[in-house]
């Protein structure tokens, strides 16, 4: 079943690109003079679009409600400055090799610019260049990319946002006590920012990190993990994660343990699920991303570069800390945008 979505979702980028050549796109700026097979009537060829890019962006997973976020902020800014935009993602976060080859069907679309997620940027590296050599601006989201092409990173400070997630959940533990943290994937950059973030945090705060383990932003790994975790060690106090969905699995392993009272939890990201652990008290916090705003980011950073603007090379967005005060307003926030898209 998996390969069959991958060969329709290849086969509709496929589709995509000879419609857009079709009606004459390009990765060039389009050409907004006169027709130069024109006989002499003397009426010039109108633009059938301003001087706009079209936008392809390609995100690790329309499954998280993260990039979902992501997607709508982007559409509904595109929507007002009157910009194409399409968005793309593989099935699993961990979709390393379905990213990979629809970076390289976008890199030969007729798109201007190609706003990417990514995964593991290894797994991208003929897509980047390909991407480049055709032209295209490219642009990251999300997750920096070490790359000389890329002309901008669009973004939660990792490092940064995740020290502060570190040093909140000190806060709510003796000097001296224990933590694990569980993160996304080893390729993934921005869990491996959020995780030192997270371990120099949790030691200038005096809590000692006993193990890191990968989980790959997944529900069920981290509900293994945490479960393996809990019957080796006793004295855990505190749990952070770099990204939600591992909470919601390590609050369900620590609950079926019998242990929520003694073990904290901290999140990173801020979607509804976490958010109402947090409300109902089940998880102490998390550090909320941005995530519409860096979709609107993406989108007018796109138009800025197209028409030739110099842009700065990091583009951050804000983190919030939410917690059982704020869980209810943070939660609605969030479902307004996304039902606003889903109604136009």
């Amino acid at each position: 079943m998996k390969n069959i979505r991958k060969f329709c979702l290849v086969g509709l980028l496929t589709l995509c690109s000879l419609l857009c050549c079709a009606c004459g796109g390009g990765s060039a700026k389009r050409d907004h003079t006169e027709d130069p097979t024109d006989t002499g009537s003397g009426a010039a060829t109108q633009p059938s679009v301003l001087d706009m890019p079209y936008i392809g962006i390609l995100l690790k997973s329309l499954d998280n409600p993260y990039f979902d976020l992501i997607k709508a902020g982007a559409e509904d800014e595109a929507d007002a400055l009157g910009v194409e935009v399409m968005v793309f993602s593989p099935d699993d976060e961990d979709d390393t090799d379905d990213q990979a080859d629809m970076l390289l069907t976008m890199a030969n679309m007729a798109v201007d610019v190609i706003a990417i997620a990514p995964i593991d940027e290894s797994a991208l590296a003929d897509g980047l260049a390909r991407a480049e050599k055709n032209g295209k601006i490219i642009l990251s989201v999300d997750t920096a990319l070490d790359y000389d092409g890329c002309a901008c990173y669009i973004g939660t400070d990792n490092y940064n946002a995740a020290y502060q997630q570190g040093q909140y959940a000190a806060g709510l533990v003796d000097e001296g006590a224990c933590a694990v943290i569980l993160r996304g994937q080893a390729e993934d950059r921005a869990h491996t920012l959020r995780e030192y973030g997270l371990e120099d945090a949790l030691h200038d705060g005096g809590v000692q990190v006993l193990d890191t383990k990968i989980c790959n932003s997944s529900e069920k790994e981290a509900e293994q993990a945490m479960a393996e975790l809990l019957e080796t060690q006793q004295t855990l106090h505190l749990v952070c994660t770099t990204s939600d969905s591992m909470a919601v699995g390590a609050q369900r392993a620590i609950a079926q343990a019998g242990r929520s009272d003694s073990i904290h939890i901290v999140s990173f990201d801020g979607m509804q699920e976490v958010s109402e652990l947090v409300r109902v008290g089940e998880i102490d916090a998390v550090f909320a991303q941005d995530a519409y705003e860096i979709g609107r980011e993406c989108v007018r950073t796109a138009v800025r570069l197209y028409q030739g603007e110099e842009v700065p090379e990091t583009i951050h967005t804000d983190v919030e800390l939410i917690t059982q005060g704020n869980a209810q307003e943070h939660m609605d926030e969030v479902n307004r945008r996304l039902r606003h898209k889903k109604t136009k």
